[in-house]
């Protein structure tokens, strides 16, 4: 197991104080509280790092849940998780909304399509000029 793959797994391990990483019917049976956490964890690791491997594990992990199951989460969750007024941080959560469903996408360009801040507003406009161009 890749380095950054074991710091995933302990942190969903950790989250939910058994082994969980590998099971996303584990992850689904658990409470709503906990899930909603390990959900957290995993969009952190799929928004904040600058390192391409991590952000693809978590995305990866995220796409094996039905999106009606890991949306609500997200959306709950992603506040206390992501900092939304940070570019990178926005953008990958744009990216990862984009790879589960164009509903949450829409949801998620929604969150800045007011902002002041330049790079924030660029990439709301690039999402949005994707959407305009139907590429889903």
């Amino acid at each position: 197991m890749h380095a950054y793959e074991k710091a995933i797994a302990d942190s969903l391990n950790s989250i939910a104080n058994k082994e969980i990483y590998f099971s996303t019917s584990e992850i689904m049976a658990l409470s709503e509280e906990i899930a909603s956490e390990v959900v957290g964890e995993l969009i952190s690791w799929a928004c904040q790092p600058t390192n391409v491997m991590p952000i693809t594990i978590a995305r990866n992990c995220l796409k094996q849940f039905p999106v009606e199951w890991v949306s609500p989460k997200i959306k709950q969750t992603v506040f206390r998780f992501v900092d939304i007024t940070d570019d990178w941080d926005y953008r990958r959560l744009l990216e990862l909304c984009e790879l589960l469903s164009l509903d949450l996408l829409k949801w998620a360009i929604e969150l800045n399509d007011k902002s002041t801040n330049p790079d924030i507003a660029e990439a709301v406009d690039d999402f949005n000029e994707r959407l305009q161009q139907g590429l889903y």
